[in-house]
């Protein structure tokens, strides 16, 4: 089978592997589309996880059911499915709590496991599930994108009515922006720097369920960010004087950080959900005086299901997130644009052509 395999720091090679043999508790799956991530990037620039090379690229994929291992049951041959690439392994201290998401010891896609930039690639059974056939490939391989989505808007513990601040408009971002029109808030702002990105949170590539209390501001050129991001709630009286209820990081920057808990009310919430690349001062005396609280969101706690549902929801429109579509054979142009294209492309993806799968 083809596969983009990561051979070394700056070092991708469209090579040719022997397609993967199967555990008994686990599923074969020929590969519909699949997503390039952020993380993807960073494993090519500078390796953040001490990857042992090489492996097979991907995390984030979508496809159908070609082969069951004698222990599976649920699944049958020819099921459209998304996965997840995190793998707990159900017995470390952190699993038998339930906290499977931050289990010391997981399998991942394309760190320990074979990653789904590939024609095949091996899934666990519980790491799959099921897809509506109007939901194209490449959108279900938006699952795992979804579900830590989810898990950063847990992380913020919204209240009814409630004020959200969004941090980055990247496809992360924007995700959380579309997944929140779902929630009962007075006003989501999705902060950043590309028009073209922002223009999925709000305008007329967003389909809301209800009324669209959704707004986005780019602070590229502002000289005050802080202030432009607080009159974006002026006219919602006392919440729009406290500051946001939470505020959830979605760019690696200290001074979005910096700013983040600089606009949430007295004991709101900061939610650090994107990776940092340096300590970062944080201003620990507002913390004090105002008893903020600053939290992690990392993967997330079970939420595969309602990331599915997320997907099918018409309202939510997720599928447009995949802005291009590239044949593996061109990764180098796919790569080029996800790391460089901000101003023209939101989610790329590798697209897999088999004939009759969509």
């Amino acid at each position: 089978m083809k596969a983009l395999q990561l051979r070394g720091i700056q070092d991708v090679a469209l090579v040719d592997l022997p397609q993967p043999s199967i555990k008994p508790d686990e599923l074969l799956i020929r590969t519909g589309a699949t997503t390039i991530c952020t993380s993807d990037l960073n494993d090519i620039r500078e390796n953040p996880f001490a990857i042992h090379f090489p492996v097979t690229m991907g995390h984030e994929g979508a496809g159908t059911v070609v082969a069951v291992g004698e222990a599976t049951t649920g699944f049958v041959v020819g099921d459209r499915v998304a996965t997840h690439p995190v793998h707990p392994c159900g017995t470390c201290p952190a699993c038998r709590r339930g906290w499977g998401h931050l289990c010391v010891a997981m399998e991942h896609f394309a760190i320990n496991r074979p990653g789904t930039f590939a024609e095949f690639y091996p899934v666990r059974v519980d790491r799959a599930r099921r897809i509506p056939d109007a939901v194209p490939f490449a959108a279900a391989a938006l699952a795992e994108p979804v579900s830590v989505c989810l898990e950063a808007l847990s992380q913020a513990r919204l209240p009814a009515n409630g004020t959200l601040l969004i941090l980055g408009d990247g496809p992360f971002g924007v995700l959380m922006a579309r997944l929140a029109r779902s929630l009962p808030l007075a006003r989501t702002v999705i902060a950043g720097w590309e028009d073209f990105r922002l223009s999925f949170a709000v305008g007329r590539r967003a389909r809301s369920h209800a009324s669209d209390t959704t707004v986005a501001v780019n602070t590229r050129n502002v000289s005050n960010a802080v202030g432009r991001l607080r009159a974006a709630l002026d006219d919602l009286g006392d919440a729009g004087v406290l500051g946001y209820d939470a505020a959830i990081l979605a760019v690696g920057s200290a001074q979005a950080v910096r700013d983040g808990i600089e606009l949430i009310r007295p004991r709101g919430r900061f939610v650090v959900f994107s990776a940092l690349p340096a300590e970062t001062p944080v201003n620990l005396f507002r913390v004090h005086l105002e008893e903020l609280e600053i939290v992690g969101a990392c993967s997330d706690e079970d939420r595969l299901d309602e990331a599915v549902a997320s997907l099918a929801d018409p309202a939510l429109g997720l599928a447009d997130l995949v802005t291009h579509t590239f044949p593996l054979e061109a990764y180098r142009e796919a790569l080029d644009l996800a790391a460089h294209g901000h101003d023209r492309a939101l989610k790329v993806a590798f697209a897999f052509d088999f004939g009759a799968q969509s």
